[in-house]
């Protein structure tokens, strides 16, 4: 990916107009532009700029490949988040990605067993998003607007005019389920 499509992607994931990033490094939008067009080159100062103001590095912006671990998050490398949950059958595993980039949906692996499920206060995230949920095994129940919805092996939910306000395991065998979550309008 050259120079340009990647300037484009970064300040577009970030929410920014060409106007916004070009206000804010100091230069016309027509410049940056020209820059996400490949028609111009910038300096390296205002490289430097532009990388700062999309709170990146300015490889990022350059290098031609990502480390590994910007693309792939290994089971090994799992973080716990939910501590103290795993007593109570609740486990959630972030699947961390690692760089410095603006990242627009975190991934989790939660586990929850026969039985036990947790409320919107014990979600470890705690701003206005999206969730995408993917039931990997078993089956669980997740509440979402004051109603409860059945999910099973291979189903998926969405809520976005709603957060998830509870997750609930009422079978007799272990759930494990991939949640997606992102800022709301992202």
């Amino acid at each position: 990916m050259d120079f340009g499509v990647r300037l484009k992607k970064i300040r577009t994931n970030s929410g920014m107009s060409a106007r916004d990033l070009a206000n804010r490094v100091g230069v016309s939008a027509s410049f940056i532009y020209q820059l996400e067009r490949g028609e111009a080159a910038p300096s390296y100062s205002t490289l430097k700029r532009i990388a700062s103001v999309l709170g990146t590095a300015v490889s990022v912006l350059t290098d031609d490949e990502f480390p590994d671990e910007w693309v792939v998050a290994r089971k090994s490398g799992r973080r716990h988040i939910v501590a103290g949950h795993e007593t109570r059958g609740v486990e959630v595993q972030l699947l961390a990605f690692l760089g410095s980039r603006n990242k627009r949906m975190q991934g989790c692996v939660v586990t929850l067993q026969a039985g036990y499920g947790y409320s919107k206060e014990d979600f470890p995230f705690g701003h206005d998003r999206d969730d995408f949920v993917y039931v990997l095994t078993g089956a669980l129940d997740v509440e979402s607007g004051g109603k409860w919805y059945h999910l099973e092996q291979g189903d998926a939910a969405y809520f976005s005019l709603h957060d998830m306000e509870g997750v609930r395991n009422q079978e007799e065998t272990q759930a494990q389920l991939l949640w997606i979550v992102s800022p709301s309008g992202a």
